[in-house]
C-alpha cells in the first residue's frame, strides 16, 4: 500500500471526545508568491508598430530579473538606433519613485489612457533620458527611455518620445 495511502489512513479521523470524528489531516494550501508580468511577452508585431526594433530585445539585466522586477528592452528601430526603451514591471506602489535619493522632477502626466507620473533619475541627463510611471493593479510599470551615449541633440524630446512610444504599447500592458 502506498505510504500517502496509509498515512491517510491512519490519521483518516481523529478526536478527543468519544463519538464525535473530525478530520485528521487538515491540508494547507500556500498561496504562490506573486510574480509580476513580463514585459517581454509583448507581441513583436505591436512592438514594431510602436517603433522599436524586435531584433534587439533584451529580457532583464544581462538576462536576469532585478530585485523582483521583470525587465524587457528595445533598441529604436533602423536606422535611427539613438536611444533603448525598458519596460520595468514590480510588485510596487508608485511610492517607489517618490524616493529623492534616486528620482525627482516628479510630474503627473497622461500617457495613453493612464495617469502617469513622469520622473527623471538623479543622475540622469533630462535632454537625453526620461522615465514613466504608473500602476496597473499591484503592479508598478515603470518605461524608461535612455539617449545613445554617442547622441550629443537627439532629433526628439526625450520624455515626448518615451509617452508616444508606451501610449502606442497601452493596450498590450496590464489594466
Amino acid at each position: 500500500m502506498p505510504a500517502a495511502l496509509t498515512l491517510v489512513l491512519l490519521t483518516g479521523c481523529s478526536g478527543a471526545t468519544t463519538g464525535q470524528a473530525s478530520p485528521g489531516v487538515q491540508t494547507t494550501t500556500a498561496a504562490a508568491p506573486a510574480t509580476p508580468w513580463d514585459p517581454c511577452t509583448i507581441p513583436d508585431e505591436a512592438i514594431e508598430q510602436a517603433g522599436l526594433n524586435v531584433a534587439t530585445k533584451e529580457s532583464g539585466v544581462f538576462g536576469r530579473d532585478q530585485n523582483g522586477f521583470k525587465i524587457c528592452g528595445w533598441e529604436d528601430r533602423p536606422p535611427n538606433n539613438k536611444y533603448y526603451l525598458s519596460l520595468i514591471v514590480g510588485l510596487e506602489t508608485l511610492d517607489f519613485i517618490n524616493d529623492p535619493s534616486t528620482f525627482n522632477r516628479l510630474k503627473p502626466v497622461r500617457v495613453g489612457t493612464r495617469d502617469a507620473t513622469q520622473y527623471q533619475q538623479l543622475a540622469s541627463d533630462a535632454s537625453l533620458n526620461c522615465g514613466v510611471a504608473f500602476t496597473a493593479g499591484p503592479q508598478l510599470i515603470r518605461a524608461t527611455l535612455l539617449t545613445d551615449g554617442q547622441v550629443r541633440t537627439p532629433p526628439y524630446d526625450p520624455c515626448t518620445e518615451l509617452n508616444r512610444v508606451v501610449a502606442d504599447l497601452d493596450s498590450e500592458l496590464p489594466i
